[in-house]
């Protein structure tokens, strides 16, 4: 898998990095990312049909390397591919699914299948 970045958070010493707390309402998510002396960082998940939390102790490596502290898109997803091929629905209610991670140091690893990601 190619980890293509999507957003770099702002720039801190990772020993300010507080907490995250996620929120799922209405088919989205939101991650919002708090940091000392810093306003909070927030992404909205649109039109997520899964997610995922990994504790740090059990993340893989390639996570920590390819998501530190910023939000990627995984190419190519072989987790995605599995999803979107069991998905027998007439309907969808995504028009396209992207496969989005972020790792956070001593916390872990989010990651979302969503239509869409924006920075608010």
């Amino acid at each position: 898998m190619i980890a293509s970045t999507v957003s770099e958070l702002p720039s801190f010493d990772t020993g300010q990095f507080e907490s995250a707390e996620l929120l799922c309402a209405r088919g989205g998510a939101t991650l919002s990312i708090r940091v000392a002396e810093i306003k909070p960082i927030l992404f909205r998940f649109g039109r997520v049909r899964w997610h995922q939390f990994t504790a740090v102790t059990n993340c893989t490596p390639e996570m920590v390397r390819d998501a530190y502290f910023r939000l990627v898109e995984l190419q190519d997803s072989p987790t995605l591919a599995s999803f979107l091929a069991a998905d027998r629905a007439n309907a969808k209610a995504y028009s396209s699914l992207h496969h989005y991670c972020i790792f956070l140091d001593e916390e872990g690893c989010y990651e979302f299948f969503a239509q869409s990601v924006s920075a608010l």
